[in-house]
C-alpha cells in the first residue's frame, strides 16, 4: 500500500466539507454517506533522518471502535521500565479513579516513594507536634485573677462588701426585725453567685475561643486516620489555579492529591508549567542523566531569583521554591541535547523530592494566636462599659452618696438625732442606685444571644445550600428598580433544628470546632462580622466567582479574499445544546464551520455517539495535561458547539480512532516572565488524532491546541471554498486576533486538519492505537535579519542550535537531499506540499512527481519595517526559512532514498502532523457564575464594596472585571506587584489617566499613599498582579481603616489560608463538588478542610452567592435586634437608677429593693429584649450603609438627650405614684415621720413593701410599652408594626404575668388588699402610655432625619472615587 499526496490537484478538505453526509445544519438535516474523506495525504520533505526520540511501548490509553469511552491497558509488566514513564492515576475517567501499579524506573525501586501509611503517619505526627506548640494552658487562678481585677468585678465586690456591712450592722441594731434585712442577705447571696457565674462564663468563653481552630485541627487528625483506606476523588474540572493538586508517587502508584497532603520525602511528578507546591528538588541521577557531562551546566533563567543548582558530586540538583514555575530553562537556556533527549523519554514528567511539608505552614497560619479585630458591637460595648463605669456609675455613685450624706447629716443627725441610719443611707442606698448599671446579666445575655443568632445563621446557611428553589424578589419589589434589595430564597427554617443547634452551641465545652457545619462562631464573631461586612474580597476566580470551565465566546474562521470573520457564541440554557450563535447569518459560513465542528466532536472522547445529550460543560478525556501544563481551554470539551453547528451522532459513526498524538513545544521563545503571567503560563501543546473514515476508506488528521503550536504546523488555510496559502496577511490576522484575545483574558484554541490517503498493500495497517504518540518539537534557530527581535520575546535572540545523538537511519521514502544531512531537521513548519507516493509494507515502485511551488511568499501589504510583537515575527521568519528550504530541496532533488515507512513508527507520526490546513480558532473565557454580576451590583446597594484580587496583569484583570460589572475606567485598578518582585514586574500602569492620578504601585506603597495623598486604595474594587502575601496585607490595611472584610476563596487553594485567617470572616468555597458524606469522603474533601481551617463558613460549589447576601441580610436583622436590645436594656436600667436617685432627692426610701432590681435585670428585661430576635425584616435592611469598624459611639450626647426625652415621663409617673402624695399616702401610713428606719414597725414595713411592689408593677407595664418603640430604631409604629412579632407579644404577656406573680408572692401575707386602691388610680397608671408613646414617635422621627442624613453622607463617601490627582 502507499501514501499519496496531491492536495493541489484535489483539495481533500473541500471534498470532506462539501460532503452533505458529514454534518447537518439546523435548517436542513442530511444523512451520512460513504464519501467522507478524499484519499489524499500531505507528507513533508525532510533534510535528515528524524532526530526526535522513539515512542515508548507503554500502553497508556486506547479507544474501542464500538465506543468512544477511554479504556486503560494493564499490560504494564511487559514494557521496558527504562524507556517508559510511570503512568499516572487517570482521574479524568468518568467511572472513577483508577490506580495503576507501575514498575520502578530504578532496579532497586528507589522511585517507589513513600507508602500511604508512612505519609499519613508523618502528617499526623507533624500536626500533633505543631498543635502542642500552641498549647498554652492557663490555670483557673490566672483566669480568676484577670477577671477580679477588672473594673466591673471590683465594683461588684465593693457592692457585696457594702451590703454585707449593712446586713451585719442592721442585724445587730434593728428592733424589731426588719424585712429588708432578709432581702439584703438574699441580695448578697445572689450577687456572689452572679460574680462566680460571670467568672465561669469569662473563663469558658476565652477557652472556647482559643480552642475552636485547635479542635478543628484535632478533627482533621482524626479524619487523617480514615483517609488511609479512602480512595481519591475524581476531578471533573480542568486544571485551574484555584485547585492546588500534585501528582504524588506513593508505593509506586501515581496519585493526584491536594498539595497540602504531601509530606517531606515524598516524590512528586512535575511537568513544564507546573507551580511548585513547596520547596522541591530535582536530582539528575534520578532521571538517568550523568552530571559529569559539561553540557549539563544550567544557565539560570532570568526571572527565577530563588532557583539555583547546587553541586553534590557526582550529581547535580535543581531547586524550585514554593510557587515557582517549572520551566525548561531550569536545566539550561537552552537545555542540553542529552537533557532534551531524556525529556522525550520521560514524556515531560520529572520526579522531584519534597523538601518540606506544606501542612506545617498551614497549621502555623491557622493557629496564629493573633486575634481578629473586635467587631463593631464589641467595640461599642467596650466603649459603653467604659463610659458607664468611669462616668455614669461614678457620677451616680457620687451623686447618691452626696444626696444621702446631706440627708443623713442635715436630717437624721442634726434634726432627728438618728445616727443609726448611717450604714444604710451611706452604703446600701448608693449601692442600690448603681446596681442596675453593673454588667451582672450582660455576659449571660450575650451568651444566649450569640448562641441563638449563630444557630439561626448556620441553620439558614445550610438550608439555603440544600434548597433547590430559586432566588426571587419580594412580592412588593419591582425587579427593574435599580435600588431594589437582592432577591432571597423563600425557605422555611426548621425551628427545631435552630433550637437544637442553639443548645449545642450554648452547652458545648470541648470539640467546638470539629464539626465544620458549626462554623467558627467565637473566634470570627460570626453574626457580628457578617452583619457588619463593608468589603467582600475575592481572592480566586475559577470555580468560585467564575465557572471552572471556560465558555466559548468567539469563533474565528477564514473567508474569501484573505479575510476572516468572527462569530459570537452565547451560553443559552434554552438552547438544546446549551449555547447558540449570536449572529443571525452564521449559517452562511457553514462550510467553514463544518471541519471545526467535526474536529470538536471527534477530538473529545466524551461519548459523543451516546444518545444522552450533554448540555453542561464537561472535561475532555485525554491525558495531554499529564505531560505538560495546559490551560482550561484545551481541557474543555466543545462537543456542544459541534452539535450546534449541525453534526449528528449518525454523521460520526463512520469514523474510527486510529491513534492519538501528543505534541509539545517547550522551547518556543516566550516573553519574559512577570508576576501577572504566573497563573497563565503554559507550554504550547496540541493533540492530533488520526481517524479512519469507513465509508470512504480514508484517513485524516484532526488537530486542536495552542495557537502558536498549531500555526507552526500549518502551511495552508481553509476559507470555506478552497485551500489558500498561509501567507503574511493571514498570519497577521491570526496573530492580531490571538494577541487581542490574550490581553482580554481569553484563552484560544486553534484547529487544523490534514487528509491522509493510504493505498492498501497486502498487509493490514496497524497504527498501534493503544500507544499514544509523543512528539517534542525541537528548538529552531532563526536566521539573522534586519529586524531585531523584540526584547519582550526574550530567548529567541540568543538561542543556540541543538544536536541530537546519532540514531540508526530507518528507510524513509521521502524526498531528501544528501548534501543537507548536516542541516537541522525542520519539524515545525513545512514548504508547500508536493506529490509523493510512499509504499508501505509492499514492493511497489516509488513514483516521484514534483511541482513548482514558487520562490517566496509575496508581501501582503503588511509592513515589515515595524517590529512585530508576539508570535507574528517568528511565524514570518519560520515561513521564509521553510520556503527557502523548499527551494533548495527542489534544486537538489536528483538524489532520493526510496523505501517503506511503517504507520506505527515515530517518523510517521512526526510527518503526519506537518503541512496541516488551518481551520480557525475559538476563544474561551471563564464567565462569571450565575447571579454573580447581580450579586456584585446588589452588594453596592447594600454598602458593601466588592474587591477582586487578581493575579493577572492589568489588562487581563480589567477584562475579567468588566465581565463582573466592575468599573474599569480611571481610579479603578491598582497594581500590587513591586518593581523588585522576584518573578519580574510589568512596566506599570498602561492608561494615561492612571498615570496622571499617581496611583500607588506595590503593596509597600499603599499605606504611605493613604497617609500622605488620598484614600483611593480604599475605594478601588480591582487589584491586579496580586499575590497571596499582597492580598493578605491589603486585607489588613482595610481592617486598619475600619473596614469589616469578608474573604471568599477556593478551599482547595493552598495559598488562601493566610488571607482566610486575617479576614474578619472567611468563606471557603468548594471549586468542585465534594463527597462530604462520612462514608465517601475523599482526600480532596480533607484537603479543603485543611485549607479552610480559619473559615467561618464553607460553601458548596453549586451554591449561589446570593446565599451569602441572604445570610448577611439575616445577620443584619439579628445584629440590629441585638443592638436595639442592648440600647433598651441600658436605657431601662438607667431609668431604674434615675428613679432611685429622684426618690433619694425627695428624702424617700429606695423605690426598689436590691432583689427587685435583680429580678428586673435577670427576668423582665431579658425576656423583652430576647424577643427582638424574632422581629420581622425592615424593608431597608439591605439598602442601608453599614457603619465602619471605627468611632463606635460618635453620637453619645444625642443618646443621652433621647434617653431623657423618652424616659422622663414613665420614670416621673412611677415616682409620683410611689411618693403617695395627694391622698395616696395610705400606702405609707405614718411612714417616715420621725421613726428611725431600723426601728420601723411591721405595719410601716408592709406599707413600704406595698409601695415598692406597686411601683414595680407600674414600671414593668411602662417598660412593656416602651419595648415596642425600641424594636426599630427609627421607623414609626405604623411603618414597623411590633405586633407582627408574636414572640414579643408572648414575652410581654409572660413578663406581666411573672411580675404579678412576683408581687403576689411578696405581698402574700400583707395586711392590705388590692381593692383598697382606688379604681381611678389603676386607670391613670395603666393609661399613661397613651401620653408618652407619642413622645417616643416624635423622638424617633427626629432620629430618622439624622439617620437619613448620615446615610446620604455614607453613600456619597462610598460611591466617590475622587482623589488628589483624579481627572475632573
Amino acid at each position: 500500500m502507499s501514501l499519496a499526496l496531491n492536495s493541489r490537484q484535489l483539495p481533500p478538505c473541500s471534498q470532506l466539507l462539501h460532503a452533505s453526509s458529514t454534518t447537518s445544519s439546523p435548517s436542513e438535516t442530511t444523512t451520512p454517506s460513504a464519501a467522507g474523506v478524499a484519499p489524499e495525504v500531505t507528507l513533508t520533505e525532510s533534510a535528515t533522518p528524524s532526530t526526535s526520540h522513539h515512542n515508548s511501548s507503554i500502553n497508556r490509553r486506547g479507544k474501542t471502535q464500538e465506543s468512544n469511552e477511554p479504556i486503560l491497558f494493564d499490560d504494564l509488566a511487559n514494557r521496558d521500565s527504562e524507556q517508559g514513564p510511570r503512568p499516572s492515576e487517570d482521574d479524568d475517567l468518568e467511572r472513577g479513579v483508577q490506580e495503576i501499579t507501575v514498575a520502578m524506573n530504578e532496579p532497586n525501586g528507589s522511585l517507589a516513594g513513600l507508602t500511604t501509611d508512612e505519609a499519613i503517619t508523618k502528617l499526623i505526627d507533624l500536626a500533633i507536634e505543631v498543635l502542642d506548640k500552641y498549647h498554652t494552658p492557663a490555670t483557673n487562678m490566672q483566669h480568676f485573677v484577670k477577671y477580679i481585677t477588672s473594673v466591673p468585678s471590683i465594683t461588684s465586690i465593693i457592692a457585696i462588701l457594702g451590703l454585707l456591712i449593712f446586713y451585719v450592722y442592721g442585724t445587730l441594731n434593728a428592733s424589731p426585725r426588719q424585712f429588708r434585712l432578709t432581702g439584703t442577705i438574699v441580695e448578697i447571696a445572689i450577687l456572689a453567685t452572679i460574680f462566680i457565674w460571670n467568672a465561669f462564663i469569662h473563663r469558658r468563653d476565652l477557652q472556647l475561643r482559643g480552642r475552636e481552630v485547635k479542635d478543628r485541627v484535632r478533627g482533621v487528625i482524626l479524619e487523617l486516620e480514615t483517609i488511609r483506606v479512602q480512595p481519591g476523588q475524581e476531578l471533573k474540572i480542568p486544571s485551574i489555579p484555584s485547585v492546588s493538586t500534585v501528582r504524588v508517587i506513593r508505593s509506586g502508584i501515581v496519585r493526584t492529591l491536594p498539595s497540602n497532603l504531601i509530606v517531606k520525602g515524598d516524590l512528586v511528578e512535575m511537568v513544564y508549567g507546573d507551580a511548585a507546591p513547596c520547596n522541591i528538588l530535582c536530582t539528575l541521577s534520578k532521571h538517568g542523566v550523568e552530571s559529569t557531562s559539561q553540557t549539563l551546566h544550567p544557565q539560570h533563567h532570568h526571572h527565577h531569583r530563588h532557583s539555583h543548582s547546587r553541586r553534590s558530586s557526582p550529581t547535580r540538583e535543581f531547586f524550585l521554591s514554593r510557587r515557582e514555575i517549572f520551566q525548561p530553562s531550569l536545566f539550561g537556556n537552552p537545555p542540553s541535547e542529552v537533557w532534551q533527549k531524556r525529556h522525550h523519554e520521560l514524556r515531560g514528567r520529572y520526579t522531584f523530592e519534597v523538601l518540606e511539608t506544606p501542612l506545617e505552614q498551614i497549621l502555623h497560619t491557622a493557629l496564629d494566636p493573633t486575634p481578629r479585630p473586635n467587631s463593631l458591637i464589641q467595640k461599642q460595648l467596650l466603649v459603653i462599659s467604659r463610659i458607664i463605669f468611669f462616668k455614669v456609675v461614678m457620677a451616680i455613685a457620687l451623686l447618691a452618696l452626696v444626696i444621702n450624706l446631706l440627708r443623713y447629716v442635715l436630717k437624721e443627725v442634726l434634726q432627728l438625732n438618728h445616727p443609726s441610719q448611717g450604714p444604710e443611707q451611706l452604703l446600701a442606698l448608693p449601692i442600690y442606685a448603681v446596681l442596675p448599671l453593673l454588667p451582672l446579666s450582660l455576659p449571660t445575655l450575650l451568651q444566649f444571644s450569640k448562641a441563638f443568632t449563630n444557630a439561626t445563621i448556620l441553620v439558614l446557611f445550610n438550608t439555603l445550600q440544600i434548597s433547590k428553589t430559586e432566588y426571587e424578589d419580594e412580592k412588593d419589589v419591582d425587579e427593574f428598580d435599580v435600588e431594589a434589595p437582592p432577591p432571597t430564597k423563600n425557605v422555611d427554617i426548621a425551628r427545631k433544628e435552630v433550637w437544637k443547634r442553639f443548645w449545642r452551641l450554648l452547652t458545648r465545652w470541648g470539640n467546638s470546632g470539629q464539626d465544620f457545619d458549626d462554623g467558627l462562631t467565637r473566634s470570627t464573631n460570626l453574626v457580628e462580622s457578617l452583619g457588619g461586612i463593608t468589603v467582600i474580597c475575592s481572592i480566586d476566580k475559577e470555580g468560585t466567582i467564575a465557572t471552572a470551565f471556560p465558555a466559548v465566546e468567539q469563533l474565528l474562521v477564514a473567508k474569501e479574499d484573505e479575510d476572516t470573520v468572527v462569530l459570537d457564541v452565547l451560553e443559552d440554557d434554552l438552547s438544546p445544546n446549551g449555547l447558540r450563535f449570536e449572529d443571525k447569518d452564521w449559517e452562511s459560513y457553514i462550510q467553514s464551520l463544518k471541519p471545526i465542528g467535526l474536529n470538536q466532536l471527534l477530538n473529545t472522547n466524551c461519548s459523543t455517539l451516546s444518545a444522552v445529550r450533554r448540555r453542561e460543560s464537561h472535561r475532555k478525556c485525554n491525558t495531554l495535561h499529564y505531560h505538560c501544563k495546559t490551560r482550561a481551554a484545551q481541557q474543555t470539551c466543545l462537543c456542544r458547539l459541534g452539535k450546534e453547528i449541525g453534526f449528528t451522532s449518525e454523521a460520526l459513526r463512520p469514523f474510527t480512532l486510529q491513534k492519538e498524538i501528543f505534541c509539545y513545544h517547550p522551547y518556543v521563545p516566550m516573553p519574559p516572565m512577570t508576576f501577572g503571567k504566573l497563573t497563565t503560563f503554559e507550554i504550547p501543546t496540541m493533540i492530533s488524532t488520526i481517524y479512519h473514515e469507513g465509508a470512504g476508506d480514508g484517513y485524516m488528521v484532526l488537530t486542536d491546541g495552542h495557537v502558536e503550536c498549531v500555526v507552526e504546523c500549518c502551511t495552508e488555510y481553509w476559507d470555506g471554498t478552497g485551500l489558500q496559502d498561509l501567507n503574511d496577511a493571514m498570519l497577521k490576522k491570526i496573530s492580531d486576533f490571538y494577541q487581542t484575545a490574550v490581553v482580554n483574558d481569553l484563552q484560544c484554541v486553534a484547529y487544523a486538519y490534514r487528509p491522509l490517503a493510504i493505498e492498501k498493500g497486502p498487509q493490514p495497517l496497524d497504527f498501534n492505537s493503544s500507544a499514544n504518540g509523543f512528539i517534542t518539537l525541537p528548538l529552531r534557530v532563526l536566521p539573522e535579519t534586519d529586524n531585531k527581535v523584540d526584547p519582550q520575546s526574550s530567548d529567541s535572540g540568543h538561542l543556540s542550535s541543538q544536536g541530537h545523538d546519532e540514531i540508526e537511519e530507518d528507510p524513509i521514502p521521502v524526498t531528501m537531499q544528501r548534501s543537507g544531512q548536516g542541516r537541522k531537521m525542520d519539524l515545525s513548519s513545512l514548504p508547500d506540499p508536493v506529490n509523493i507516493v510512499i509504499h508501505i509494507g509492499g514492493d511497489s515502485d516509488v513514483e516521484d512527481e514534483e511541482q513548482d511551488i514558487g520562490a517566496s511568499v509575496e508581501d501582503q501589504g503588511v509592513s515589515t519595517a515595524k517590529i512585530d510583537t508576539g508570535p507574528l515575527q517568528r511565524w514570518r521568519r519560520l515561513r521564509e526559512m521553510d520556503l527557502a528550504q523548499a527551494e533548495n530541496e527542489e534544486e537538489g532533488s536528483e538524489e532520493h532514498l526510496d523505501s517503506t515507512l511503517q504507520v506505527d513508527s515515530q517518523e510517521f507520526i512526526e510527518e503526519a502532523i506537518q503541512g496541516q490546513i488551518f481551520l480557525g480558532m475559538t476563544t474561551l473565557a471563564h464567565q462569571p457564575k450565575t447571579n454573580v454580576c447581580d450579586f456584585i451590583e446588589d452588594l453596592g446597594l447594600a454598602g458593601i464594596r466588592f474587591v477582586y484580587f487578581s493575579p493577572a496583569s492589568e489588562r487581563e484583570s480589567k477584562a475579567f472585571a468588566d465581565r463582573l460589572g466592575l468599573e474599569t475606567d480611571w481610579n479603578s485598578c491598582i497594581l500590587l506587584s513591586s518593581a523588585s518582585d522576584p518573578f519580574g514586574a510589568s512596566t506599570g500602569y498602561l492608561e494615561s489617566y492612571d498615570i496622571k492620578a499617581q496611583l500607588p504601585r506595590g503593596i509597600e506603597n499603599i499605606r504611605p499613599h493613604l497617609e500622605a495623598v488620598d484614600d483611593i486604595p480604599l475605594h478601588v474594587s480591582l487589584f491586579a498582579e496580586c499575590g497571596p502575601e499582597a492580598a493578605t496585607e491589603m486585607i489588613k490595611i482595610f481592617q486598619d481603616y475600619g473596614e469589616v472584610v469578608c474573604c471568599i476563596g477556593s478551599s482547595l487553594n493552598i495559598n488562601n489560608t493566610a488571607a482566610f485567617a486575617k479576614a474578619d470572616i472567611s468563606v471557603g468555597m468548594e471549586p468542585i463538588k465534594m463527597n462530604s458524606s462520612p462514608e465517601s469522603r475523599s482526600a480532596f474533601s480533607l484537603g479543603a478542610k485543611i485549607n479552610s481551617l480559619p473559615c467561618g463558613l464553607t460553601m458548596h460549589s453549586e451554591t449561589s452567592l446570593y446565599a451569602l447576601t441572604q445570610v448577611v441580610r439575616e445577620a443584619r436583622r439579628l445584629l440590629n435586634s441585638q443592638r436595639q436590645g442592648v440600647v433598651f436594656m441600658i436605657a431601662s436600667f438607667m431609668s431604674v437608677s434615675l428613679l432611685l436617685l429622684i426618690s433619694y432627692c425627695f428624702l424617700l426610701p429606695p423605690a426598689m429593693t436590691g432583689y427587685q432590681i435583680l429580678w428586673v435585670m435577670w427576668v423582665i428585661v431579658p425576656l423583652l429584649i430576647l424577643s427582638y430576635f424574632f422581629s420581622p425584616h425592615e424593608p431597608d435592611t439591605m439598602t442601608m450603609m453599614p457603619s465602619k469598624n471605627m468611632s463606635p459611639l460618635r453620637d453619645l450626647p444625642r443618646f443621652i438627650y433621647y434617653f431623657l426625652a423618652r424616659f422622663i415621663l414613665p420614670t416621673g409617673i412611677s415616682l409620683h405614684i410611689y411618693d403617695g402624695q395627694e391622698g395616696y399616702h395610705f400606702l405609707f401610713n405614718s411612714f417616715g415621720n420621725g421613726t428611725p428606719w431600723l426601728q420601723w414597725s411591721v405595719n410601716e414595713q408592709w406599707a413600704l413593701l406595698y409601695a415598692q411592689n406597686y411601683t414595680m408593677i407600674i414600671w414593668v407595664w411602662y417598660m412593656v410599652w416602651m419595648s415596642s418603640t425600641f424594636m426599630s430604631r427609627a421607623l414609626s409604629l405604623r411603618s414597623f408594626q411590633p405586633w407582627k412579632n408574636r414572640t414579643w407579644i408572648g414575652a410581654c404577656i409572660v413578663c406581666l404575668a411573672l411580675q404579678f406573680v412576683f408581687c403576689a408572692v411578696s405581698l402574700f401575707r400583707g395586711p392590705h388588699k388590692v381593692n383598697d386602691v382606688p379604681w381611678w388610680l389603676f386607670v391613670i397608671s395603666f393609661l399613661w402610655p397613651i401620653v408618652f408613646i407619642p413622645i417616643q414617635e416624635v423622638v424617633k422621627a427626629r432620629d430618622l432625619k439624622e439617620c437619613i442624613r448620615a446615610q446620604k453622607l455614607a453613600k456619597l463617601e462610598f460611591n466617590t472615587k475622587l482623589g488628589m490627582h483624579s481627572p475632573l
